[in-house]
């Protein structure tokens, strides 16, 4: 295996480079070649890869022939990475409000007619795989109908249909304007199955389910505030939530309050709140100024029929 002549070979084909019997030609989506070791799941393993970094990565069915990456080059095994495109002197935003594939809970995803919020987890339910967010962002405070585009990332964060589909709304739980709630939650199917991961990130993997006590340490991945931790204030709460057509009642909800940066901040509606085990507690819905209100996980577990993906 000549991993020197397959990274050259590589380079002709993809950037234009000469190369001795190639013909040279320009792939416009890929922006570099790389010797490293082949990533599955976000962890590198021993195999040695030519890394092929693109603006965006498209599972092959969706690309026509002539632009799709062989799976190995002169022997090499290949291994595609989406980078984006490099530039000098730009700022640019955090992983969270950024376009990811395959994506991983915690990155900013909504409706196609909502702003954006978080991508919570990867569940399991009697339908297949699905991803789980808030109604009000995979739905639209049930305004949305079933198999309508889900964006990744969110609208706010330059996510268009014609690009950054990434799933379909499959549910959701009614919100109620008369009779209180329990649950803000909806699921939304993948399109492509390898476009979603099923880490939180810089969280990892779900172990499991807990429910929430009092003064439980708690934490989570979103869109707006990234990783934050707190504590459990309260449980078995009632109150009210203003949304675009009034305030609802909830019951059966618990609050977190952060440190000095707070717990959660617009946008990050739909996190996963997990225990210090990685074992889901609750579903982040809405806030004050003060305080984070969440879901019990069970309630959106049973109102939904899933389970968090491990």
């Amino acid at each position: 295996m000549d991993v020197d002549r397959a990274k050259e070979v590589c380079e002709a084909c993809y950037l234009g480079v000469p190369a001795e019997g190639v013909t040279p030609a320009v792939n416009p989506s890929v922006q570099g070649v790389g010797v490293g070791r082949k990533v599955v799941h976000r962890i590198p393993t021993q195999e040695i890869a030519l890394q092929v970094y693109v603006d965006r990565k498209i599972h092959e069915r969706l690309l026509p022939p002539g632009r799709r990456i062989p799976e190995e080059i002169e022997g090499v095994p290949t291994d595609v990475i989406e980078t984006g495109i490099f530039r000098i002197g730009r700022k640019y935003p955090p992983i969270y409000q950024r376009r990811v594939r395959p994506a991983p809970a915690g990155v900013s995803i909504g409706h196609h007619e909502v702003s954006a919020g978080t991508f919570g987890a990867l569940v399991q339910g009697s339908g297949g795989v699905f991803i789980l967010s808030n109604n009000h962002v995979l739905a639209n405070e049930d305004r949305g109908s079933v198999g309508d585009p889900v964006l990744q990332p969110g609208r706010y964060d330059g996510g268009r249909p014609d690009r950054d589909t990434i799933a379909q709304l499959a549910g959701f739980v009614q919100l109620d304007l008369e009779a209180p709630n329990k649950v803000d939650a909806a699921i939304a199917r993948p399109i492509v199955k390898d476009d979603v991961a099923p880490e939180v990130l810089h969280i990892g993997r779900i172990r499991g389910e807990t429910e929430p006590e009092i003064d439980m340490a708690v934490r989570k991945s979103g869109r707006t505030t990234r990783l934050t931790e707190g504590r459990i204030t309260a449980v078995d709460v009632t109150l009210r939530v203003g949304y675009s057509d009034g305030f609802l009642l909830f019951t059966d909800q618990f609050l977190v309050t952060g440190g000095r940066r707070g717990f959660s901040g617009p946008g990050d509606s739909g996190s996963l709140i997990v225990d210090g085990e990685n074992r889901a507690v609750g579903l982040l819905f809405a806030g004050s100024p003060f305080t984070t209100v969440a879901n019990r996980w069970s309630n959106v577990a049973e109102a939904l029929e899933v389970k968090p993906v491990g």
